[in-house]
């Protein structure tokens, strides 16, 4: 086909149904993924003697994780820079879910300091926090420091071998650090 031509209704019609077909199976394995996340934790909720269905309520399930391993401060810490973070981007006009290419381009970091001290701030604090957390996430179920680097790449594979595996919660391995 050349550039001048046109696409026929079959051949548009045949486009369209192949996108549909592709974005129908990401949904189906993104929606099959989020379920057995949910699953996993769950059971991981149960085992540390929480009610399972905190695991269904947005940000309040992470608030759960982290309270299993007596880092509530931390969440409210993130949750706080975070929120901090979004002023600050507000303030500057920098949002780049909502700008153009040309507009990110064209947007002075130099003349907006503030915007990159916040995201490094962020980036580095969440990094901290993920390490922290999955260490005592994995000292809780009686794991090594294998099984937290493991939990810190592939935390959503490792939180279904807690959920699915022998591990027992133990809270006051904690208290031996």
């Amino acid at each position: 086909m050349g550039a001048t031509e046109t696409l026929t209704t079959a051949q548009a019609a045949t486009i369209g149904g192949i996108i549909g077909a592709v974005f129908g199976v990401v949904m189906m394995v993104a929606i099959i993924i989020m379920v057995i996340q949910i699953i996993a934790c769950w059971k991981i909720f149960t085992k540390a003697g929480e009610k399972g269905w905190k695991a269904l309520i947005p940000i309040y399930n992470q608030y759960i994780l982290y309270k299993i391993v007596d880092m509530k401060e931390y969440f409210w810490g993130m949750l706080c820079l975070s929120f901090i973070c979004s002023i600050i981007f507000t303030v500057n006009g920098f949002n780049p879910n909502t700008m153009t290419e040309e507009q990110l381009q064209a947007y002075d970091m130099a003349a907006h300091p503030m915007v990159i001290v916040a995201s490094l701030v962020l980036i580095i604090s969440s990094i901290i926090v993920a390490i922290i957390n999955s260490n005592r996430t994995s000292k809780v179920f009686g794991h090594g420091k294998g099984f937290a680097v493991g939990l810190f790449f592939l935390r959503d594979i490792f939180l279904l071998i807690l959920a699915f595996g022998n591990s027992k919660y133990d809270k006051k391995k904690l208290d031996k650090e």
